[in-house]
């Protein structure tokens, strides 16, 4: 996560095809320069944005495109939601961390999925363990208990 930053987009032009040149002798054909221009672009554009902040009451659309979702926490809203919302189908994944575990908290909060967390016991050993033990964890992750957080998930 970060503040917007301003990037010098030929500056990171010229040290991607600097790299580029370092690693393949040949000239570089006109193709892959813009595909190269593309690139910086696209970083020049992601470092001037600002944070989308995870908000109570946002839609389970909105949280899945902002800032702060990772793989588990999108498995579990992906659940949870069971196909309501045609979420893009999530791979298999559980919290390893603390910071694993506090998206999937910030994601039930501003979702208002409380009540529904039960819905994961039923997706996975390893889930069905979290879920259990989701009030516990919580009061972990209040207490900035990191350290018990991560010996019950690497326990799983």
């Amino acid at each position: 996560m970060h503040n917007p930053i301003t990037i010098d987009q030929i500056g990171l032009v010229s040290a991607i095809t600097k790299e580029l040149s370092r690693q393949c002798d040949a000239p570089f054909c006109p193709s892959i320069l813009n595909v190269v221009i593309k690139a910086a672009n696209l970083v020049v554009e992601e470092c001037g944005r600002d944070l989308r902040k995870v908000r109570e009451g946002m839609s389970i659309s909105e949280w899945f495109e902002c800032d702060d979702t990772g793989s588990s926490s999108k498995y579990m809203a992906y659940v949870i939601d069971g196909g309501t919302t045609r979420l893009p189908i999530q791979n298999y994944s559980y919290p390893h961390d603390a910071a694993d575990f506090g998206r999937c908290l910030r994601m039930v909060r501003a979702l208002g999925f409380e009540t529904k967390v039960f819905l994961m016991l039923t997706a996975g050993h390893e889930w069905r363990d979290i879920a259990t033990h989701w009030d516990k964890l919580v009061v972990h992750y209040e207490n900035n208990n990191g350290k018990e957080i991560y010996s019950f998930l690497s326990c799983l």
